[in-house]
């Protein structure tokens, strides 16, 4: 109240008439303040000393997607924007706009947004102007145990309190929200329950109500709301340094009777405005208003009173004014960013003004084709056309116009300033005219303005005069081009340190003078720079063309190369930091390559120049000034660069990097399919075949959107991480069955990465053509019909096979038959004949006897072709009757040659494969017969063994048995019985075994695989079940009955 009563009596001091031409001389004085302010050596920054012109300025309206009648602004801690509107609640991320939507869908307490503003946790409250509250945490809507049982009203502001509470001002008097519910403000805290306008919480912890036109106080001890003096209308809003500030009419007072220390004040306090005062103090202390004639205003820091005391009126406010740029007239509310930003809204959309890295002086009217150049001391001289003179920027205004003028600065040796005058060309050094000389006599008629370029060396001044040629002076007199060996009409001159002159034309022709001798310069590959714009010799050799830019290594021109496309193509400039750092005036912007990665690619010339573009978004503007052929770029006393451009005159201090360090805010605000939406929070199931699967995200940093790379990556279907762009969503077509990863997260233009990755789960269900069972089921299948094809397969080759064999088999006993009925009876009457005539020789004569030998050998001959005609024709028999025709076999030989034969089976008798059966029938009928030839036995035994894995026939007597020496051996030389059985054995791929015991008796064991000799049981098919069927129900119906 102190305070109050001072403002009283300082107004009361004030002379009506005084205060009239003090307003008059304030708006001058504002008028020329702000010209000076465009040309004032400051740096652009967010900070005291710039100008509201010095920030990036940019709206969204309708046509840029902003929804339509916005009626209130609020940032929520995760750094989203908040718009309320009498449509709904909608959301910005910097880019986009988009419609808030519950995650779960629950349904909003109302429509039309009458206040909102952001609270602790991440949490915003939000009003409807047909009553009713939500409260939206993290996104989703929270349900409020009191909803149904509370009547709000209409609510009409809201105070986050340091304790994590919210106090909600509605017009049926104060809530508070805490501990998960809404309460009302009762008469236990002496409160009147009537509309509570304004509440408020000061950076000191202090809870203010404006209730029914009186302030209150909260009492936090006694938990009661005290009643104070105030009656002003205006709200209170907050200076960053802690500062509470009234509004009284007109006036801005400060009353410090209510502040604490100013280590104790909340910074979060101002974020939080109230929606009642039409000022706002911003972090660096500048004043902002609404109330300006030409809508939002600022007035710098430097342009308030120390006082506690403020009247706008009498102070120099800055309107919005940059060129090319538009302000809303009525704008209606101000809000301040966690990132420093400044938003206002209006009925037309939303303003952003920010921090941006260049700041741009506008031009005088009627003038074009500026030059800057840096003198010794570091002073900045403009040349432009229609300017009467060379032009000090930051030390003297612009020269008047003359029409058709263009005087060209320079710099000279030790720094000195070369300029066109009356007289000739005069050298400037210690801000005065030290030297003139005359133009050359060739160029009698020239004017200051036809001097289009000046250098000089060590000894020398060189000078290209339009219509005139390119001279030396030198020793006192002018020497031409020609004379010299040297380019005529050079339009590039520049000094290197060891004291020679570089020169270029526009044909892309550079040369080299030093001490009389002229060297030439070409570019290694053959081609051209095209048009040079300008030579560097602070460092490197550097030459920049409208081609491109290339440096001299070993008396040749190599090109070099940028990380940016077409970047180093027709340079305006370059200015170089004491740093080394190097920044390049390009078509596309100022560029920095740093000191580092200049020097890297100076080394290895394959290496691109690392470039960091500022553009547009930075606060370049216009495109660069390549009109008038010459080197565009300037370095001042303060470390400032300096550029023209086609339309304004910028500068940007390198030492001011603006660095935004609030890490963006990534999530996944939900996954589509069709016309299914699915939001985080809860298992996310899509249906089989989604068809087109559609990820979307935000990343929210409100500085910068544009220039913030978003990357995202789906485990199992990105290899590597995807740029995003200004994207804010990933598409995903024929995603297969199963489980799915996805993550995101970004990066901002300075490079500070989101603390953390989104991520989100989701499953993809399998259709039944894609489940294990379905696989199961078609493997089951494939299975099942390559066993039938094989089973069919088996039925053709046994027919076949069973088809070779029988006329195989017929064949035998054809052969059989002819050898009974024409061979053996031929030989057995052959036989006959012999006998008769061997009885009729007398007895016991030597004739006699040796026809009876040969007789008896006949006769044993005749034996072994009769059962050789009996094995072939035994092997027409049926591979069944095994057992038969080795009884057979067994007893014709007992017969014939007299030891007793026996036959055992083991096992269930199996029938035998045909082909195999012949094998093991004269394997088994040999081994007979060498057993009753040559065992000398009394007893022999053949043994069918019928095996489930084998099949084993051995034949066994009581005999002489066999020598050690021929089975060790394996038979008897000249002989190949045994050697022949076993290699029918292996045609088997059986084995044969033969044991012969000291005691006496051999037995021959033959043993073969059941698979190798057992005929295959095969079940009929179907298809001939049903065939059979068919045959059979024919036949019944064809028997008589």
């Amino acid at each position: 109240m102190r305070a109050i009563k001072q403002v009283d009596n300082e107004l009361s001091m004030i002379n009506p008439v005084g205060i009239f031409h003090l307003k008059q001389h304030t708006y001058i004085l504002s008028i020329l303040l702000l010209a000076g302010s465009l040309f004032a050596n400051q740096a652009l920054a967010l900070v005291p000393e710039a100008s509201i012109n010095d920030y990036h300025h940019q709206t969204w309206s309708r046509k840029d997607g902003a929804p339509a009648d916005i009626r209130v602004l609020a940032q929520t801690d995760d750094g989203w924007m908040w718009l309320g509107t009498n449509y709904g609640l909608y959301r910005f991320d910097g880019l986009h706009f988009e419609r808030y939507q519950s995650p779960s869908g629950k349904q909003p307490a109302g429509t039309r947004v009458s206040f909102m503003g952001g609270a602790p946790g991440n949490e915003l409250v939000v009003g409807y102007l047909d009553g009713g509250l939500d409260i939206i945490r993290d996104g989703e809507i929270v349900d409020l145990p009191s909803r149904k049982n509370i009547d709000v009203g209409i609510v009409w502001t809201v105070a986050p309190d340091f304790d994590g509470s919210v106090w909600i001002g509605t017009t049926n008097g104060m809530f508070r929200y805490s501990d998960g519910d809404v309460r009302k403000i009762g008469a236990e805290w002496q409160l009147p329950v009537k509309f509570t306008k304004t509440a408020t919480v000061d950076p000191y912890g202090q809870l203010w109500a404006r209730v029914d036109g009186r302030w209150y106080k909260l009492d936090r001890q006694n938990r009661r709301f005290v009643p104070t003096e105030r009656t002003e209308e205006a709200g209170l809003f907050y200076a960053p340094d802690g500062g509470i500030w009234w509004q009284r009419g007109a006036l801005l007072i400060r009353d410090t009777s209510d502040e604490g220390p100013p280590s104790t004040a909340r910074r979060e306090s101002r974020r939080h405005y109230t929606g009642d005062s039409p000022y706002m103090f911003d972090d660096a202390g500048n004043l902002w208003t609404l109330e300006s004639p030409k809508g939002i205003a600022r007035i710098r820091r430097a342009d308030l009173s120390g006082t506690g005391i403020i009247d706008p009126r009498l102070l120099p406010a800055e309107p919005f004014a940059q060129p090319g740029e538009t302000s809303n007239p009525h704008p209606a509310d101000l809000l301040e960013d966690r990132e420093g930003n400044i938003w206002v809204r209006s009925s037309e959309g939303i303003e952003r003004f920010r921090n941006q890295r260049i700041r741009n002086l506008p031009i005088p009217d009627g003038t074009s084709n500026y030059r800057l150049t840096a003198d010794g001391q570091g002073r900045i001289w403009a040349s432009a056309s229609n300017l009467g003179d060379v032009w000090d920027i930051g030390h003297a205004p612009p020269p008047a116009l003359s029409p058709k003028r263009n005087i060209i600065p320079a710099v000279g040796r030790d720094g000195a300033l070369l300029r066109a005058g009356p007289a000739g060309i005069e050298r400037h050094g210690s801000g005065k005219r030290q030297d003139v000389i005359p133009l050359p006599p060739q160029c009698h008629g020239s004017t200051p303005d036809d001097v289009i370029q000046m250098a000089e060396d060590k000894a020398s001044l060189w000078a290209t005069i339009f219509r005139c040629g390119s001279f030396r002076y030198n020793e006192g007199s002018w020497q031409d081009f020609k004379s010299l060996g040297l380019l005529s009409s050079t339009r590039v001159m520049e000094p290197d340190r060891a004291g020679a002159m570089w020169l270029a034309n526009t044909d892309g022709q550079v040369q080299r003078h030093l001490d009389g001798k002229v060297t030439d310069y070409s570019l290694a590959d053959g081609g051209t720079l095209g048009a040079i714009r300008f030579i560097d010799t602070r460092q490197d050799i550097f030459v920049s063309g409208a081609t491109g830019s290339a440096v001299v290594r070993n008396g040749r021109l190599w090109r070099v190369t940028g990380s940016i496309p077409d970047a180093l193509r027709t340079l305006a400039g370059m200015v170089i930091l004491p740093n080394g750092d190097h920044w390049l005036h390009t078509s596309l912007g100022m560029a920095r390559v740093r000191a580092a990665d200049w020097n890297a690619s100076m080394r290895d010339l394959r290496v691109p120049l690392r470039m960091e573009m500022l553009d547009s978004a930075d606060g370049y503007t216009g495109s660069p000034n390549i009109m008038n052929m010459l080197a565009n770029g300037a370095l001042d006393a303060a470390g400032r660069i300096w550029f023209a451009t086609t339309s304004v005159i910028g500068t940007l201090d390198p030492a001011r990097d603006y660095r935004n360090a609030i890490p963006p805010t990534v999530q996944i605000t939900s996954v589509s399919s069709g016309q299914h939406s699915y939001f985080p929070g809860k298992d996310i199931l899509l249906p089989a075949r989604p068809g087109r699967v559609d990820v979307s995200f935000a990343a929210v940093s409100l500085s910068m959107p544009e220039r913030m790379q978003v990357w995202y990556k789906l485990d199992g279907v990105d290899e590597a991480w995807q740029l995003a762009g200004t994207r804010r969503s990933a598409s995903y077509s024929n995603l297969g069955p199963g489980r799915y990863h996805f993550a995101m997260k970004a990066v901002t233009r300075d490079g500070v990465w989101s603390e953390r990755d989104a991520s989100l789960d989701f499953e993809v269900q399998p259709a039944f053509t894609q489940t294990l069972w379905f696989y199961l089921m078609c493997a089951a299948l494939v299975a099942a019909a390559g066993y039938l094809l094989y089973l069919l397969r088996m039925r053709q080759v046994v027919r076949r096979m069973n088809a070779l064999l029988s006329e195989r088999l017929l064949e035998r006993e054809r052969i059989a038959r002819a050898l009974h009925d024409s061979w053996i009876q031929d030989v057995q009457g052959l036989v006959l004949s012999v006998d008769g005539v061997s009885k009729s020789l007398p007895d016991r004569t030597p004739a006699r006897v040796r026809l009876e030998e040969v007789l008896a050998r006949a006769d044993h001959v005749l034996t072994d072709g009769r059962n050789a005609v009996m094995g072939l024709r035994t092997t027409a028999i049926l591979a069944n009757d095994v057992e038969q025709i080795f009884a057979q076999s067994g007893a014709r030989l007992q017969r014939e040659h007299g030891p007793a034969f026996s036959l055992r089976r083991s096992g269930a008798q199996r029938p035998l494969d045909r082909a195999a059966w012949e094998d093991v029938y004269f394997i088994g009928h040999e081994a007979l017969i060498n057993a009753y030839r040559h065992a000398g036995a009394q007893r022999i035994t053949l043994t069918l063994e019928y095996g489930a894995e084998h099949f084993t026939l051995s034949i066994r007597d009581d005999g002489i048995g066999i020598p050690a020496q021929v089975l060790q051996d394996g038979g008897k030389e000249g002989h190949w019985g045994l050697t022949g059985l076993r290699e029918r054995a292996h045609l088997l791929h059986g084995a044969i075994a033969i044991a012969s015991p000291p005691a006496g008796g051999t037995e021959i064991r033959l043993s073969v695989p059941g698979v190798r000799v057992y005929v295959a049981e095969m079940k009929p098919t179907m298809l001939a079940r049903i065939r059979a069927r068919l045959a059979r129900k024919r036949m019944l119906k064809s028997t008589p009955k």
